[in-house]
């Protein structure tokens, strides 16, 4: 029992320094599930059900989120923690997911983070909207160490940018 525990709060502490990208930049996070099942042999931590990521700078709500571990190939499985003994390779939201951020909400099917390269890819029916502007496509990637953005079209829906404009030029 002890040991299972131990096991997720460590689990725990390595997803919110997931999170927050860089382990000496780490910040509060908050994940609320109805079940949280860690698969040693895949390397994962998968959050299920009303999953909701509350973090200072922003939130995100989906059906599931997974937490995928890098693997250490060629080395005994160690524990997880914020001993550097695994870093995150990505995260991934799945159903109806939503992230918030300052005014800024993006909706799609699937939203994965990729940590190192600070690269979010939402998938199926992404939309980002500021306000009144809008854009959405098939594909929206994120770049947030550049603060840039590529939306992508394709023969199922074409990039589709909405935006206000001053009514006289």
């Amino acid at each position: 029992m002890r040991r299972s525990m131990l096991l997720m709060a460590g689990i725990l502490a390595v997803v919110c320094m997931a999170a927050s990208g860089q382990a000496q930049d780490q910040v509060p996070v908050k994940i609320l599930s109805d079940k949280m099942e860690y698969v040693q042999e895949n390397n994962t931590v998968v959050f299920i059900g009303n999953v909701h990521v509350d973090r200072e700078d922003f939130q995100i709500w989906s059906d599931k989120l997974t937490v995928f571990m890098e693997s250490s190939e060629g080395q005994a499985q160690q524990g997880m923690g914020p001993d550097g003994s695994q870093d995150i390779e990505k995260l991934l939201a799945e159903g109806s997911v939503r992230i918030e951020r300052d005014q800024q909400v993006g909706t799609s099917d699937k939203a994965t983070y990729w940590t190192k390269r600070g690269v979010v890819v939402m998938e199926g029916n992404p939309v980002l909207q500021d306000g009144e502007s809008s854009i959405s496509g098939e594909v929206i990637t994120y770049h947030l160490q550049d603060n840039r953005g590529v939306v992508e079209g394709g023969p199922r829906q074409r990039v589709q940018a909405i935006f206000s404009a001053p009514a006289t030029p």
